[in-house]
């Protein structure tokens, strides 16, 4: 699949914003959970927090990053395999849309 259907790309579009609002919300409470637990372990705690924060960076980028219709199949795979996506979340898509995303998705396990 090249590029998603136009119904399926303004879906994408639509939910968007409010998708990377919930990934970068999870990603603040990983961080507000090492930052809360840091005493005693100061230097350990910032090691975790710049895992976290890079490893999350990457998937952020991979998920948002030049998003466009020709590689949309391929970032709803990502934000489903980040579990950014909900199950519910991808219904709203075509069956095509969903079939390609599942067949992505199954070899990335």
């Amino acid at each position: 699949m090249s590029s998603v259907s136009e119904k399926d790309w303004k879906r994408l579009s639509s939910l968007k914003q409010s998708l990377l609002n919930s990934a970068c919300e999870t990603i603040f409470e990983r961080i507000e959970q090492i930052s809360s637990t840091r005493k005693g372990r100061e230097h350990e705690a910032y090691l975790a927090l710049w895992k976290v924060i890079n490893k999350e960076d990457n998937a952020i980028a991979e998920m948002f990053d030049d998003l466009k219709r020709s590689n949309a199949v391929v970032k709803i795979a990502a934000l489903k395999h980040h579990g950014v996506l909900t199950d519910e979340q991808l219904a709203l898509f075509s069956q095509e849309t969903q079939d390609a995303v599942a067949h992505l998705c199954s070899h990335r396990r």
